[in-house]
């Protein structure tokens, strides 16, 4: 016999953001769970992910995530889905990019990078979720929507960008000289 285990927020978020479908049903249990036929491939293939957990947990951890409107049932021509909003997709990220850091290269270029924002309060959650990544990463802040970093980040900072769609409200500046930059060099160790 398995043994169950319980469901975390992050576990649930991880297998929806990962375009896994949940049944409506797991959320309402009286909704009826309706699959399409590649749905049911993704399911089968997954399925084993979500029968590893404790079914009534399940159902309350989704059931909360469906009140904080991180997780959203929409129609489609199939049923019902299950599916994260914005909201839940900032979560998920925030949950997901504990790994992601910059890495050091084995020698500096010497150029400082800046990362600058100007993100409309329209966009408030993606703000606060970005911010939190930069600082997650080890940036440093210089001012309120300021950001630094000696490594080559682009890449990372470009896919967030993507993620949390501001893309037209961040910029990256990669600048030779920054004046008293000694006590940047001492808290990034170049």
């Amino acid at each position: 016999m398995k043994e169950e285990k319980y469901p975390y927020v992050k576990d649930v978020l991880k297998l929806l953001g990962i375009g896994v479908f949940l049944a409506a049903s797991l959320v309402m249990p009286g909704l009826p769970r309706i699959l399409a036929q590649s749905e049911k491939k993704k399911w089968r293939e997954r399925k084993n992910d979500w029968e590893r957990f404790n079914l009534p947990r399940l159902r309350q951890v989704i059931k909360r995530l469906y009140q904080q409107k991180a997780v959203k049932i929409v129609k489609t021509k199939n049923g019902l889905a299950v599916k994260l909003t914005e909201k839940g997709k900032a979560k998920i990220l925030r949950y997901g990019f504990e790994e992601m850091v910059i890495s050091k290269p084995r020698r500096w270029d010497k150029k400082w990078r800046l990362i600058i924002y100007d993100i409309p309060k329209s966009k408030k959650t993606a703000q606060g979720a970005f911010r939190r990544m930069l600082k997650e990463m080890k940036f440093l802040q210089l001012q309120k929507s300021v950001y630094l970093c000696p490594f080559p980040c682009e890449q990372e900072i470009k896919f967030l960008r993507e993620v949390y769609g501001i893309g037209r409200d961040v910029l990256i500046l990669t600048v030779e000289k920054i004046e008293n930059d000694q006590v940047y060099r001492k808290y990034f160790g170049v």
